[in-house]
């Protein structure tokens, strides 16, 4: 069974005198197989990504660069994450919303178990509420 609570996750490190090298694959390292990776980064200062829930997708979020604060909420109540470490990741589970603030020089990569599709998305916080709800 899927967790339904967002957690952080572990990634493998490997160092050596060429650097570092962080990786994750198949599910020993994430909870879905990944469908889909995209990068966010900021438009300036005070900027605010997510403002919104998935139906069934599952994400993974980590920084490549720099630090991000993720508020998160679910049936369960509300946590806020702080991502400044390369080595770990975010498991957002359906059915959390999700609001992600950006340091001004971050970058942050996502990964999901599904493909983009608009009517995955909850978009208005009301609508998540209900869906809570139920």
């Amino acid at each position: 069974m899927m967790p339904s609570e967002p957690y952080l996750l572990p990634f493998s490190t490997f160092s050596d005198a060429g650097g570092t090298l962080v990786s994750t694959q198949d599910a020993a390292g994430l909870p879905f197989a990944v469908q889909r990776v995209f990068w966010v980064y900021p438009n300036g200062a005070d900027t605010v990504r997510g403002g919104h829930a998935h139906r069934t997708t599952k994400e993974v979020l980590t920084v490549v660069q720099g630090s991000v604060v993720v508020h998160t909420q679910t049936a369960r109540g509300k946590k806020a994450f702080e991502l400044s470490d390369i080595s770990q990741g975010l498991y957002i589970p359906p059915l959390c919303w999700i609001a992600v603030h950006p340091a001004a020089d971050a970058i942050l990569c996502c990964m999901t178990s599904t493909c983009f599709e608009e009517s995955d998305y909850i978009r208005e916080y009301q609508e998540f509420l209900k869906l809570l709800a139920k």
